[in-house]
C-alpha cells in the first residue's frame, strides 16, 4: 500500500439556489430516471439525429455500472467547457455507441437487477445499444471470484443449472439486451466449484443452459464469453467451438499491469482467433490513468509507473493517447471488432475521506472535478 494524501476538490456555485438545483437534479436522476435527456438541450446536434448503432458495426463501449451510485451522491458531470451535461447523451455524443452494465444475482443496491435496469433504460432513451454482463454471483465475478449466489443451490448440478436458466432467462425478458455477456472473465470456468473449467461437463452444460436460454428470448441478441487475458484466447475459444457452444463473439481484458505490454501480440491474438473460430473478437475491458493522484482515500488499482505500459504515462495526455492507439488498431482489424473502456464514470463520489469510495477515479474519463477529459475525444476518432 502506497501513501496517500487528501485532495480537496473545490466546487462552484455555493449560493442556496445553487445547491438546491444541484439536490433537485440528482434526485432526478437517480429516483425518477425520466429526465436525463432534457437536460442541457444542444441545438447543433439534437437527439433525433443520433441513430442507434447495429450490433453488427465495430463496438465503442463504456462501461458505466457504477453509475447509480453516484448519481446517488449528487455528482453532476461536466463537458470539456465545465458546463453539466446529462451523462448518457454526452456519451453517445462523444463517440460511445454502446453502454455495458453489470448485474449481480440478489439484492445489491448498485448492482441488483432494478438498478441496473433503470440505468439501461435512461441509456436507450440516448440511442446507444446495451450490452449486459451477467455475473451469475452476488459480487465480483473474476480469475478469482466465482462464486455461486447464495439463493442459488450450490451441491446439485442439475438443480444449479436450473437456477441459471431461470435468471439467464428472467433478464434476458427483462433488458432485451443487444449483448449479452454470459459470465466475467471464466477462464477458469463459472459458479465455482460445481462449474470449474476442469470439470467441462458441467461447465459446457452451464454455457449450453445460459445460451438456450438467451436464444429462446431473442434469437438476435449477440453472445458474448469473456475473458481475463488474451494469453488465453486461443486456448479458451478454441475449446467453446471444439464444444459446440453456439455464440458471436469473444471478448478479452487487457490491462497492462496484469497483461503486459505487447500490443503488437494483444491485436495480433484477436487477429488470429477470429480467423481461426470465424467469431468475432473484441477489447471488452480497458482503462488507463491520467495522474497518479488522487480525491479519497480509497486505495486506486492503478498507482505507480510499473502498471503502465512504457510508452504512455500516467498524464492526460498520456490517458488520450493510449486510449487513442487502442481505437486506431481496434478500426484496422480486417473485422467489425469492438473496444470497451471500463469504468469509465466510476469517479471519487463520497468525499474526500472516503475509504469506500472509488479505486479507479484516476482512471476515469472525467477529472476530480467531474470535468470530461481530453481521452472522451479519442471515441469518435476511426484512425
Amino acid at each position: 500500500m502506497y501513501f496517500r494524501r487528501v485532495i480537496y476538490r473545490t466546487q462552484k456555485g455555493n449560493s442556496a439556489l445553487d445547491n438546491l438545483k444541484n439536490l433537485l437534479f440528482a434526485l432526478a436522476l437517480i429516483w425518477n430516471f425520466t429526465s436525463c435527456k432534457k437536460e442541457q438541450p444542444n441545438p447543433q446536434q439534437p437527439d433525433t439525429q443520433l441513430m442507434l448503432a447495429s450490433p453488427d458495426s465495430t463496438i465503442v463501449a463504456m462501461d458505466v455500472s457504477s453509475l447509480a451510485m453516484i448519481l446517488r451522491k449528487g455528482v453532476i458531470f461536466k463537458n470539456r467547457e465545465g458546463k453539466d451535461v446529462s451523462i448518457f447523451d454526452y456519451l453517445r455524443k462523444s463517440g460511445i455507441n454502446t453502454i455495458r452494465l453489470r448485474t449481480w444475482v440478489g439484492s445489491d443496491p448498485n448492482y441488483n437487477t432494478d438498478t441496473i435496469y433503470k440505468l439501461a433504460q435512461l441509456a436507450r432513451k440516448s440511442k446507444l445499444l446495451i450490452w449486459l454482463d451477467l455475473h451469475y454471483s452476488n459480487t465480483w465475478a473474476d480469475p478469482g471470484n466465482q462464486k455461486i449466489p447464495q439463493e442459488w443451490n450450490s451441491q446439485d448440478f442439475e438443480l444449479l443449472k436450473n437456477d441459471l436458466s431461470a435468471y439467464t432467462r428472467e433478464l434476458m425478458s427483462k433488458f432485451q439486451p443487444d449483448f449479452i455477456q454470459l459470465g466475467n472473465e471464466i477462464d477458469g470456468g463459472m459458479l465455482w466449484p460445481v462449474g470449474v473449467i476442469s470439470d467441462t461437463a458441467n461447465f459446457y452444460g452451464l454455457c449450453r443452459e445460459a445460451v438456450k436460454q438467451t436464444r429462446a428470448v431473442k434469437p438476435s441478441t449477440r453472445i458474448i464469453f469473456h475473458i481475463s487475458s488474451y494469453h488465453n484466447a486461443d486456448w479458451f475459444f478454441s475449446h467453446l467451438n471444439n464444444h459446440n457452444i453456439d455464440y458471436d463473439i469473444g471478448g478479452v481484458s487487457y490491462y497492462p499491469k496484469w497483461h503486459g505490454n505487447n500490443l503488437d501480440s494483444l491485436f495480433q491474438t484477436l487477429n488470429r482467433v477470429q480467423n481461426n473460430t470465424k467469431k468475432r473478437m473484441i477489447i471488452a475491458e480497458n482503462s488507463y490513468p491520467f495522474t497518479f493522484s488522487w480525491a479519497d482515500w480509497t486505495d486506486n488499482v492503478v498507482g505507480w509507473d510499473g502498471d503502465l505500459h512504457p510508452n504512455y504515462p500516467g498524464t492526460i495526455d498520456g490517458q488520450s493517447n493510449f486510449v487513442g492507439e487502442m481505437m486506431r488498431r481496434t478500426y484496422s482489424l480486417p473485422f467489425s471488432s469492438g473496444y470497451c473502456y471500463w469504468e469509465g464514470v466510476w469517479v471519487a463520489f463520497d468525499g474526500p475521506e472516503s475509504k469506500q469510495g472509488s479505486p479507479w477515479e484516476n482512471q476515469a474519463c472525467f477529472d476530480f472535478s467531474y470535468k470530461a477529459l481530453p481521452v472522451i475525444s479519442e471515441f469518435s476518432k476511426k484512425d
